[in-house]
């Protein structure tokens, strides 16, 4: 279609970014994290990106039509391109069952006038840009985790990514709640001295008792937690070497192992030794300590998995689905065709 315009979206609680995709042909990421050394091909390239807030959860209001003016929003910020040919959007939140995807498709196809709307959660475009487009096992850790095997004859499989109450083990709020339980037991003495209690108090405040009560009417409370994680990272790397921190992060490490593990083993049965792709995103795994442990476990428990350095991240998984790629995720992707733009 001549003339027409193709959008590529990530978005998430705190962000939600857009993108112009150029020519669709394949071309070099940029903008999103690509592994120089990848051998893998890279995603189209983007004309122009554009962020905006994500997606932060009012009570009686529909998510749904947040997301959908969340959406619009960037799309305002880029300058209202258009005719649009297709929007590929891979969201967290409110996109995450089928009811409320087949809700905001075409929500998002009317207020754009899009031709095409592909809408996924995040972890579909995270592994289509993390593993560019191939099969295999890709485990995104941030403030929550996600894992998701994708099998080359379409087969899509989660483990994990069950909420900060019931999972996303190994992950930043995973990491944060326990240094902060670590740095009250090191403050009362029911556990170790650790240095995290000083960290913990020039974050929540002192004395840390007190001042931890308070800290529960914060309205941004999971994001807060979540943001000690780095506090424990680096606690535990070879400058402070606190063994405290040390353990939480080992053990994260070892849950973000298991998860991607299981996630190859169940997908992938009797694969051979080294050949089942793995790779990762997140800031979490960022962290030395913690993947030194994810990529140990992982060895140890999975001989078939062999890891890969990310060839890119979420936005690029989106452009290359707003591109047409031929990849094996699409049984998770709900397409929803509008009117054509004149």
């Amino acid at each position: 279609m001549s003339g027409s315009v193709r959008l590529a979206v990530d978005g998430g609680q705190t962000m939600l970014r857009m993108g112009l995709l150029g020519d669709t042909s394949v071309g070099t990421v940029t903008g999103d994290g690509a592994n120089a050394g990848s051998t893998a091909p890279a995603a189209p390239e983007f004309v122009r990106q554009v962020s905006v807030p994500g997606f932060q959860w009012t009570m009686g209001e529909d998510p749904v039509e947040q997301q959908c003016r969340r959406v619009e929003a960037a799309w305002e910020a880029l300058g209202r391109p258009a005719p649009v040919d297709v929007v590929a959007l891979g969201l967290a939140g409110g996109a995450s069952d089928p009811d409320s995807r087949r809700r905001l498709a075409p929500l998002v196809a009317r207020r754009l006038g899009a031709r095409r709307v592909l809408l996924t959660g995040d972890d579909v475009t995270t592994h289509l840009g993390v593993l560019a487009g191939a099969a295999g096992v890709v485990i995104a850790a941030g403030t929550g985790v996600a894992c998701l095997a994708v099998t080359t004859g379409g087969e899509l499989l989660n483990v994990d990514g069950l909420g900060y109450l019931f999972g996303d083990s190994g992950g930043g709020f995973s990491i944060g709640l326990a240094g902060m339980r670590a740095a009250l037991e090191g403050y009362e003495g029911r556990g170790p001295a650790t240095v995290l209690t000083e960290r913990a108090e020039r974050l929540v405040g002192s004395p840390l008792r007190l001042a931890i009560k308070r800290w529960y009417a914060s309205p941004s409370l999971v994001a807060d937690v979540a943001a000690f994680s780095a506090q424990v990272t680096q606690a535990a790397g070879p400058r402070e070497g606190d063994p405290v921190a040390r353990s939480l992060c080992l053990r994260a490490g070892r849950d973000l192992g298991t998860s991607a593990a299981t996630a190859a083993r169940r997908a992938f049965p009797g694969a051979a030794r080294g050949s089942v792709p793995v790779s990762w995103a997140g800031g979490v795994l960022a962290a030395q300590v913690v993947f030194e442990a994810f990529a140990a476990e992982l060895a140890a428990t999975c001989p078939a998995a062999a890891l890969r350095p990310p060839a890119g991240g979420s936005m690029a998984g989106a452009a290359r689905l707003a591109a047409g790629s031929d990849v094996p995720h699409l049984a998770n992707v709900l397409a929803h065709h509008g009117h054509a733009p004149s």
